[in-house]
């Protein structure tokens, strides 16, 4: 058994087990290989790759930022550990748009840091902002914004005695109306298995 790390130790180091500097080779050695892995290496489009992008203070750098309006468009970043994260995640990169859902504290589009995400799949899933990416496109269907409501009788009526609440003429949804600064902003309402609230 001694012949095998006497081996090991003349072809790492180019000298016997016994020499006195053994350790110190060692740990001049490991040291090392640490530094090389963690130091960033340069790809060709520029960008540099390295092991320090899977520590958690960089997931929580590109993390989805909270508070979340409803309608933001978002794309999963399906790493492995956001993809073993959930029974049934959609594929990496898929996109999805986050939802307002109604719960005992009020309409919410987050709850702790999961973040209601009702995606083009179909699927709905409250979804962890580090496993979440903004996508470009702007969802029209789920959240309107606008400076003026105008008559907006033709698409909407009063839901009844809730204030801040209007039903859908055609679907027969349920949205919120809230004032966000000079702005109104109109949202969707989901449960919380992801369906539309329905008066």
């Amino acid at each position: 058994m001694s012949d095998f790390w006497d081996t090991l130790m003349q072809s790492a180091f180019g000298r016997t087990a016994a020499t006195e500097d053994t350790v110190g080779s060692i740990d001049h050695f490991l040291g090392g290989a640490v530094d090389q892995t963690l130091t960033a290496t340069n790809l060709e489009d520029g960008r540099t790759s390295s092991l320090q992008a899977l520590t958690q203070r960089d997931r929580e750098r590109n993390a989805l930022g909270l508070p979340v309006e409803a309608g933001t468009r978002v794309r999963f970043a399906g790493a492995l550990g956001a993809v073993m994260s959930y029974d049934n995640p959609p594929h990496p990169g898929t996109e999805g748009t986050v939802v307002m859902v109604r719960s005992a504290f009020g309409d919410i589009t987050a709850h702790n840091t999961r973040v209601f995400v009702k995606w083009d799949t179909g699927e709905f899933c409250p979804m962890d902002t580090t496993h979440l990416r903004r996508s470009i496109k702007q969802a029209q269907s789920m959240a309107l914004r606008t400076s003026n409501l105008g008559d907006i009788s033709s698409l909407f009526m009063s839901a009844g005695e809730k204030e801040g609440e209007l039903v859908h003429k055609a679907t027969k949804d349920l949205w919120s109306v809230s004032k966000d600064g000079e702005d109104y902003v109109i949202s969707r309402l989901f449960d919380d298995g992801g369906e539309p609230l329905k008066v």
